[in-house]
């Protein structure tokens, strides 16, 4: 069997587990509570299992147990997102503080650094190829950049499909990137079985089969977002500048990164908590022109590939530093935009209805 038969066998594999393990699991959710259920801000029908995270966590740790696909960091990677995974479940139960999910996330994210020694070294390569090092610097960068990211994921979990989809959008456009540049991805079969697991979650999210839907839950959102999170470090350091460029890492995930970070920083300046919930957020934008939430899912991840090309464009055409630049200036100009976002979706209501 070839390697791409294989991998696409992979893929099969992890979809079909993923989607009985999500069958399998439904009744027990139901009995137990652990459902999401209708009301305020939450406009589904009914009272939807919340297993979708749980579900993906299983498939990989079944393969990690049971097969050597996996190299001890991977496994780590597992091993310390099951805190996420505990406390994310605690918390669709029962609704915790988030003070206590960041505690959470900061322990996850120290114990994988400590396991893997795998930590944000370089964020640059200079003209002449210098690496900008940040040597001890680096391990604040890592702290910040995975609870940044594993919150940018819980955040976009707000309509269907959205932070699985943007899951996988970053799975692809790391394996676009690495051939680009000539890399090789770090954790390949992880990912092959990862990104086979969100296929299978999205058929159930997504009630492409009839009475299967379910929600990734807190438990699968900050899962995501921290699988997504290593998959980009490992993939962007330890490379001797043969791996991914690390500006690169910041446009595969933009769309998460600069709508939660806009937004935190807005409501520090308002003096509320950056975790406080609002409606500004992309999703809710899109929903506010008009769209439905599949048409919000398909804009979404259609800006999204619009940024990566931008941003691939701007390092093959000016360089790193310049794409660096590039980023946060268009951080500044969606913080700008949200400040607007009410009278500008109302203008193009107006234009558009």
């Amino acid at each position: 069997m070839s390697n791409l038969n294989l991998l696409m066998l992979l893929v099969c594999l992890a979809g079909v587990m993923t989607l009985t393990t999500i069958f399998c699991l439904t009744p027990l959710a139901k009995r137990i509570g652990l459902v999401d259920k209708p009301g305020g801000r939450k406009k589904h029908l009914g009272n939807i299992p919340l297993t979708g995270g749980i579900s993906i966590f299983t498939v990989l740790s079944a393969f990690a147990v049971f097969t050597g696909y996996f190299n001890n960091d991977w496994k780590w990677v597992l091993g310390v997102a099951s805190i996420l995974i505990i406390i994310g479940l605690i918390d669709d139960l029962w609704d915790i503080r988030p003070l206590y999910k960041l505690g959470a996330q900061i322990l996850a994210t120290i114990l994988l650094m400590l396991s893997t020694g795998d930590y944000i070294q370089t964020i640059a390569y200079l003209p002449g190829g210098t690496p900008a090092n940040v040597a001890e610097l680096g391990y604040l960068l890592t702290l910040l950049a995975v609870v940044g990211l594993i919150n940018a994921f819980n955040m976009m979990d707000g309509i269907d499909g959205l932070a699985a989809m943007q899951a996988i959008l970053s799975i692809i456009l790391t394996f676009i990137s690495l051939y680009i540049f000539g890399g090789n991805y770090a954790g390949d079969i992880f990912v092959i079985l990862l990104l086979g697991a969100l296929i299978g979650f999205l058929v159930a999210n997504l009630s492409i089969l009839p009475k299967t839907k379910v929600f990734l839950g807190d438990a699968g959102s900050m899962l995501l977002g921290f699988c997504v999170a290593w998959i980009l470090i490992s993939n962007t350091q330890n490379h001797g500048g043969e791996g991914l460029p690390p500006s690169m890492a910041l446009w595969i995930v933009a769309v998460p990164v600069t709508d939660t970070l806009a937004l935190s920083v807005r409501r520090m300046l308002l003096r509320r908590s950056p975790f406080s919930p609002d409606r500004k957020h992309l999703h809710h934008i899109c929903l506010r022109l008009g769209l439905s939430p599949q048409q919000s899912l398909i804009m979404i991840c259609t800006f999204s590939l619009i940024i990566y090309l931008i941003g691939i464009s701007a390092y093959l055409l000016f360089g790193e530093i310049v794409s660096i630049v590039l980023f946060f200036v268009m951080i500044g100009l969606y913080f700008i935009m949200i400040k607007k976002i009410w009278r500008i979706s109302s203008l193009f209501r107006r234009l558009i209805y």
